[in-house]
């Protein structure tokens, strides 16, 4: 091997002798050993999604697609948008909608609901409207009723209590 005599390779006295080549080898990965693959084969694969489960996703899946092929354009539309967001799509923006539209529109939902409230007002009413409360013939009763009755059991564990000794002596101080 020849090296170009430069005024620095003259300096060097032993140029040659001190030169060292080096040549570069691309990583190879290791091949497994028998050794190790009779041992992976001895103990059971734990992975997180067994055969069975992904066989079943896959069918779950064309189970869907075969479903979406008998609906309408709309309706098939509305089934992709939706398969593609379980799958982790990100879903689709709102359509736009004028204010002025949007305000006219919650403006007549308010007003179903409120003639549905009445609707269902007035059906109670004719539906109830043969019956009356009967009057209490009890006044005391009527008046009780902010403090509650005293029942008998109360009564009774009143009596059951242990009394109090009045006869015990007092200690002066």
């Amino acid at each position: 091997m020849s090296l170009i005599v430069t005024r620095a390779s003259l300096a060097l006295k032993n140029a040659e002798q001190n030169f060292q080549a080096v040549k570069f080898e691309a990583h190879k990965p290791k091949k497994k050993t028998t050794e190790t693959a009779s041992e992976d084969n001895t103990r059971p694969q734990v992975t997180p999604y067994n055969k069975k489960d992904l066989e079943l996703k896959k069918v779950r899946h064309e189970i869907v697609k075969f479903g979406m092929s008998g609906f309408d354009t709309t309706k098939k539309e509305e089934a992709r948008i939706a398969l593609a967001v379980s799958l982790g799509a990100k879903p689709p923006k709102r359509e736009y909608l004028n204010y002025k539209e949007l305000m006219e529109k919650r403006k007549q939902e308010r007003q179903k609901e409120k003639d549905d409230k009445q609707a269902m007002i007035s059906k109670s009413i004719l539906q109830t409207g043969g019956k009356k409360k009967k009057k209490a013939n009890n006044d005391v009763g009527h008046f009780l009723s902010g403090y509650g009755k005293v029942q008998k059991k109360d009564l009774k564990k009143k009596d059951a209590a242990p009394k109090k000794d009045k006869n015990k002596k007092r200690i002066k101080l």
